[in-house]
């Protein structure tokens, strides 16, 4: 009986998810209509849902608030290079990774006062469902380094997840776009330690934040944890291959979530 209710519960689930996202794409298929700067401008109803259906899903099932924080055309770019073939991929983090990886902030430290003003700011336009108005989605850049861990090199997002991660969002969706010869992330291990972005800090305010600067006020990287805890893949499927990092479940069987 147990059973039953959780298979039930996984196709309401399901259900409301396809129906969720149908209407997502179709409102903004009718948006795109005479918009030659449209990503969609040329797709049919059943294009658009083959091609971006399956991330955007993921996406609703992990959390249904997720399409209600970014600009409907700006989520759909943000996910077009690797529903293009390339090697960025879309993955859910928790914001306090998310936080942790990239380059620290000076948060509520005395004359910055200003980056609460505007953590608070995008806390408030959330909270009122006011999407996030930029070109590009939450990034981070991760470089392979000579003894194979990866660190962060480059983000876009900090202030936007820093207040998903104070308002107790458990997922923020972030484009992670490989950097200098290394290969899309999906081919690393899961075991692969991941490490922080380095920052240029001066040192009184780095000893207020509680964190460590070497002789040219460059901050330490800190390891964050490993691969294969913190990302979660929204678009592989069937293609994962054994041994790569977890990823949400796919409607064709591929890959598991890392709990």
């Amino acid at each position: 009986m147990l059973l039953l209710q959780e298979l039930y519960l996984h196709w309401v689930k399901k259900m409301a998810s396809s129906k969720i996202v149908k209407s997502f794409l179709n409102n903004l298929l009718a948006k795109s209509e005479g918009d030659t700067d449209s990503i969609l401008r040329n797709y049919t109803e059943q294009q658009a849902i083959k091609e971006y259906g399956p991330m955007l899903e993921n996406m609703v099932k992990a959390d249904p608030r997720l399409l209600d924080l970014y600009t409907p055309e700006g989520l759909v770019r943000s996910i077009y290079n690797q529903v293009a073939g390339g090697d960025q991929r879309e993955v859910l983090m928790a914001p306090k990774t998310f936080v942790d990886l990239a380059a620290p902030m000076p948060t509520d430290i005395e004359g910055f006062e200003y980056i609460r003003d505007v953590i608070e700011k995008k806390k408030k336009d959330i909270q009122q469902g006011i999407p996030r108005e930029l070109y590009r989605e939450p990034e981070l850049g991760m470089r392979l380094d000579d003894d194979n861990s990866v660190f962060i090199n480059m983000h876009d997002g900090r202030h936007f997840n820093t207040a998903l991660k104070e308002l107790g969002y458990p997922y923020s969706k972030v484009t992670v776009v490989p950097q200098y010869r290394t290969p899309p992330i999906d081919e690393l291990p899961p075991s692969t330690p991941v490490y922080s972005e380095t920052s240029t800090i001066d040192p009184e305010i780095a000893e207020q934040m509680g964190i460590k600067t070497d002789k040219y006020k460059e901050t330490e990287r800190q390891k964050v944890g490993v691969l294969g805890e913190l990302v979660k893949f929204l678009g592989l499927g069937s293609v994962a291959a054994p041994g790569v990092l977890s990823q949400l479940p796919s409607e064709d069987g591929g890959g598991k979530v890392v709990e």
